[in-house]
């Protein structure tokens, strides 16, 4: 990369958030860390957003304009032909930005190579700014964050950068309002990611917001991303399996062995070299066992609860182990 251009584009799409986009804007050009393009892709907006862009005389901006609107997979993709840095920092059109977000993401990138992705807290905020005290804390352990991201997202969204050759080499976003997980799984399963212990952002969180109005189709996108992924690890991918990792979990029509032997395959591909892992993840791990046999197992519970991977005297606690003695016996006696 020449000396003249940016180590860091920041993302940010934007449709018809003329309310919050002058500050989302702000946050980006006041960072300590000045290094960067701020590339702005405006999906067709039919409000004043485009306007509130032109009011800011920074070289660091440049926009983009739609002709149509295209939906944000496409317009968050157009970075993949347009972004210019080594890095992508992504920024929501009506989000906060702390002043040193990306100065505190390219230390840890400088200091650990190896991440294709970072991401960190945020401090929730209300519409009109005045925070919640809600607080979205994400996973900050790598071996923990890894295993929990087949289960669900546990990064914020516009916390994260990413490396730009990764991001290309995925193919940017594909799955409409789960894209951000999609993307995030997909890249774990072959580079290591992590979270800061630090709150990146401030994020506005509205009543009427995409997550809670389109629920329902939400949810229908998460199971094609769990098929895709454990095609991909080829593990067993039809819908019953893909059910076994998505909350809520459906405990009917599926034997403990069966669960035992996807277990097992999955945890096999998340940790294929074996290496040991945190306290935390193999408490984790126990954990998502313990759920299984308290839901799907009779009088052999206590049996289960002692099997191999899983099982480990430090990992588990004397009221999991009660319960599982507590339901053996009461079906025993039944």
């Amino acid at each position: 990369m020449s000396s003249n251009q940016p180590l860091v584009t920041v993302l940010m799409a934007a449709y018809n958030t003329e309310r919050y986009i002058a500050q989302a804007i702000q946050s980006i050009l006041n960072q300590t860390y000045s290094n960067f393009e701020l590339l702005i892709v405006d999906d067709c907006s039919s409000d004043n957003t485009v306007n509130e862009i032109m009011k800011f005389d920074d070289s660091r901006i440049k926009l983009l304009q739609n002709q149509i609107n295209q939906g944000v997979v496409i317009t968050r993709n157009r970075a993949l032909q347009e972004a210019t840095g080594d890095f992508i920092a992504i920024m929501d059109s009506d989000d906060i930005a702390i002043p040193d977000r990306l100065q505190l993401l390219i230390d840890e990138f400088i200091k650990r190579p190896e991440l294709a992705l970072i991401g960190g807290h945020a401090d929730v905020i209300d519409p009109q700014g005045i925070p919640t005290g809600q607080k979205f804390k994400v996973e900050t352990d790598p071996d923990l964050l890894r295993h929990l991201l087949f289960f669900g997202n546990n990064f914020t969204h516009s916390s994260v950068m990413i490396r730009m050759d990764i991001f290309r080499e995925f193919n940017g976003y594909r799955i409409p309002l789960a894209e951000d997980y999609d993307l995030f799984l997909r890249i774990s399963t072959k580079y290591p990611v992590a979270n800061l212990d630090k709150c990146l952002l401030l994020y506005r969180d509205h009543t009427s917001g995409i997550s809670k109005k389109y629920a329902v189709e939400l949810e229908n996108q998460i199971l094609p991303i769990k098929e895709n992924i454990l095609s991909s690890l080829n593990l067993p991918s039809d819908i019953k399996h893909q059910k076994m990792i998505t909350p809520p979990f459906d405990w009917s029509g599926i034997s403990i062995d069966e669960y035992k032997r996807f277990y097992i395959q999955l945890l096999n591909r998340i940790n294929p070299t074996n290496q040991s892992l945190s306290f935390k993840t193999y408490q984790f791990i126990f954990q998502k066992w313990y759920e299984v046999i308290m839901n799907n197992c009779g009088k052999k519970a206590l049996f289960y609860f002692f099997s191999k991977p899983f099982f480990g005297w430090k990992y588990i606690t004397a009221k999991q182990f009660r319960r599982a003695l507590k339901k053996s016996v009461k079906n025993l006696l039944s």
